[in-house]
């Protein structure tokens, strides 16, 4: 418990030194709240710039002796082929930021998806990876305290000859993100409530199926079999009665994706505000895309169209074991 004790104390020292030795605004600095009877870490992020080799520093110093004077092991260095990959898709910088809602992600200074904790998430959270067998070291007191802290780090990459400098954080939507906000709201003011689908599965123990009063035999009727696949194995079934899972869900609206284990919520993965907007627009960016899902860019302009319509619907599958 005491190793553990000063780990914990040792990295909070770490990042604090590394902060104030290479350090740029945060999204979301400042939102933590001030409170004097309180624990309260509120820093600038960290800037680790990535030289072509892949390797980090900050402000010129090697990242490595910042380490060994701490004596804190760090390996941070990333392969040269992903850096050449950031500046040929000129991705000059993502950044990850805690703050007391969430864990924001930006790339080129644009929020893209990320994982939303309000509410009562986290605290469900470690007893989840606990039931998966994944032992987080003082989880309880790292969840409990994460409204408490605010840190980030920033990962910058070289710049492409002759492109111009991003911003480490823009403020307001991108225009496509303006867009699809537009869309959704015109789309909600014209249908008035949102559209909803609940879909709860209630598997029996020969992995067979019925969704709400309908039998297997009925769905198959209506859909000419292509719920089949809802089906499961024993050996799927068998997993879920291992990890003591008895109910699983998925829901999604205008937030994003929320999945639940036996009725606890768990952080949201969330797409609100354009952040899904603005990672369908950093997609097009991407080379590699376009080599690896030929025609995936001719979709996109089809996507932008539905996204509006998936996101205000409220859905829910709930799969009862």
């Amino acid at each position: 418990m005491l190793n553990r004790r000063v780990t914990f104390w040792a990295a909070l020292t770490l990042i604090a030194a590394l902060a104030l030795s290479g350090c740029a605004p945060r999204a979301g600095q400042g939102s933590v709240a001030d409170d004097a009877d309180q624990l309260v870490i509120d820093l600038p992020a960290l800037v680790l710039d990535f030289g072509m080799d892949g390797t980090p520093a900050i402000k010129n110093a090697a990242l490595a002796d910042l380490v060994d004077t701490l004596g804190v092991p760090l390996d941070l260095p990333v392969p040269p082929e992903m850096v050449f990959l950031m500046e040929a898709s000129n991705i000059q910088h993502i950044q990850v930021s805690n703050t007391p809602d969430g864990l924001l992600l930006l790339v080129n200074g644009r929020s893209i998806p990320s994982i939303s904790y309000k509410g009562d998430s986290l605290s469900a959270l470690p007893g989840t990876l606990s039931s998966f067998g994944m032992v987080v070291p003082m989880a309880d007191l790292l969840f409990a305290l994460v409204d408490q802290l605010g840190i980030g780090v920033i990962a910058k990459f070289p710049v492409a000859p002759g492109a111009e400098m991003i911003p480490l954080y823009i403020e307001g939507d991108s225009s496509s993100a303006m867009a699809a906000k537009a869309a959704q709201e015109e789309f909600l003011a014209a249908v008035g409530t949102p559209p909803r689908i609940n879909l709860p599965i209630f598997y029996e123990a020969d992995g067979s199926f019925s969704i709400g009063d309908l039998s297997i035999e009925e769905m198959n009727a209506m859909t000419d079999y292509a719920l089949a696949p809802l089906a499961m194995t024993l050996s799927q079934l068998s997993i879920a009665r291992t990890l003591g899972i008895s109910q699983l869900g998925i829901s999604t609206n205008v937030d994003g994706i929320t999945i639940s284990i036996d009725g606890n919520a768990l952080p949201t993965l969330d797409w609100s505000d354009g952040k899904a907007s603005n990672l369908l627009e950093l997609i097009t960016t991407i080379p590699v895309l376009d080599m690896a899902m030929p025609g995936m860019g001719s979709l996109l302009p089809t996507i932008n169209q539905i996204l509006p319509l998936v996101q205000a619907t409220e859905f829910d599958l709930t799969l009862h074991f």
